[in-house]
């Protein structure tokens, strides 16, 4: 069984979304009312590399990791996502099907948006169309920005990036001591497009730099701006 949301309460939650970011009140209402709710549990798969995109995801609850499987037959992880952000549009909106594979790491519950009302609602709002295509900008500058860093950054530096870039997109924990990112050296050996020993290398020597504190799955960053002076090169 689902916690109760009331009607006001998803409407507020949708206010946050950034698809329907600065959507009206009436045009909040059609979306709730098109949402379907679904509840996944840790290891579920939302859904395959080569499923068709049946739907938009808007994550209301829990953490979804997105991969690919190269060819060499090793798991990149593509980003993980919080809520409220959404995921999944890119199948939809091409009528292709899915390029990645989305996992709930614990449990999740998302909201649905079926491609019929995805559809509808693009061509109904101009506003919701922004939102896609600014969404669809921001993630493509941000694989740029990847590919840069992490074909040129030794191994610090792509460990100092995947991390800050975690606190950046909201999946930390702000703990009272430090943001608190929950990742094994794989998971995190994972994004950063590297082995697990050479991860552990290069966390041993952030640590050493004090702008981390390790623990067994978790990494406190200590110092944000020692990591981002290690990501430039100017320590």
């Amino acid at each position: 069984m689902f916690d109760s949301i009331d009607r006001t309460d998803l409407l507020a939650f949708l206010a946050r979304v950034a698809l329907f970011e600065g959507s009206d009140e009436r045009m909040l209402g059609i979306v709730a009312d098109a949402v379907q709710r679904r509840r996944f549990a840790a290891g579920d798969v939302l859904f395959r590399e080569g499923d068709a995109g049946e739907a938009v995801y808007v994550l209301y609850r829990g953490t979804v990791k997105l991969s690919k499987v190269d060819l060499g037959g090793h798991e990149k992880t593509l980003a993980l996502f919080r809520p409220p952000e959404y995921f999944g549009e890119m199948a939809p909106l091409t009528e292709g099907t899915r390029s990645a594979t989305a996992l709930a790491v614990d449990e999740v519950e998302a909201f649905l948006l079926f491609d019929d009302d995805f559809h509808r609602l693009m061509r109904d709002s101009h506003r919701i169309g922004l939102n896609v295509n600014a969404t669809l900008a921001r993630r493509l500058r941000g694989m740029d920005d990847e590919a840069q860093i992490l074909s040129y950054q030794d191994a610090q530096g792509r460990v100092a990036y995947v991390l800050l870039q975690l606190y950046r997109s909201g999946v930390v924990d702000l703990t009272d001591e430090a943001p608190l990112v929950r990742l094994t050296h794989q998971e995190l050996a994972n994004m950063a497009g590297t082995s697990r020993e050479t991860v552990t290398r290069a966390l041993k020597a952030l640590e050493d730099e004090a702008v981390i504190t390790t623990r067994p799955k978790e990494i406190l960053m200590v110092d944000l701006q020692g990591l981002e002076e290690i990501l430039h090169g100017i320590r």
